[in-house]
């Protein structure tokens, strides 16, 4: 696979899965998550093997990351790696770019609101650079699956205020 990093050419603001045709990423899978609440908290169910989300994922590793209030955490890409983030606690704004050459959404970007208020699962696949921003006043607890090992040289970074990219952020003011 061959990836770059390029200019946004068209954005998108995305709360489910609607497709390439309205400005989705393709390859990227929303799951709304569904609480099931009663007298003693509340039951939420990730996903399933064979829902959309986690169809033919491999989940090889689990892991939790905390970010403090009005962080920026962006961009990287992988290219053997796919993720799938799930934010528990606090709520942030996921940003994708696809950097995938060759791919019919190539230089699409879409941003994905998601966490306590909003439970989504939503996969990332490898090649698309990806980050986010903590909005609001608390903690963000993410839990996060990856179908490969952590490996560091799997991650290739580009700058959160990458000008060849062109990204937005909302909270910059307070990074």
């Amino acid at each position: 696979m061959e990836c770059r990093p390029t200019k946004i050419v068209k954005h998108q603001i995305i709360h489910q899965n609607v497709g390439p045709e309205k400005g989705q990423i393709q390859g990227v899978y929303i799951k709304p998550l569904q609480s099931w609440p009663d007298d003693r908290g509340h039951f939420i169910e990730i996903f399933r093997d064979h829902e959309e989300v986690a169809r033919d994922f491999q989940v090889l590793q689990t892991s939790i990351t905390m970010t403090r209030p009005t962080t920026i955490k962006a961009f990287h890409y992988h290219l053997h790696q796919d993720d799938i983030f799930v934010p528990v606690v606090g709520e942030i704004r996921i940003a994708l770019v696809d950097f995938r050459v060759g791919s019919p959404t190539y230089g699409f970007a879409n941003s994905i609101f998601c966490g306590e208020r909003y439970p989504k699962a939503v996969r990332i696949p490898k090649g698309l650079a990806h980050g986010y921003e903590v909005l609001g006043e608390r903690e963000m607890t993410m839990v996060y699956y990856t179908n490969q090992h952590y490996n560091p040289k799997d991650e290739f970074r580009s700058q959160h205020d990458d000008p060849e990219i062109g990204w937005t952020w909302w909270g910059i003011e307070h990074r």
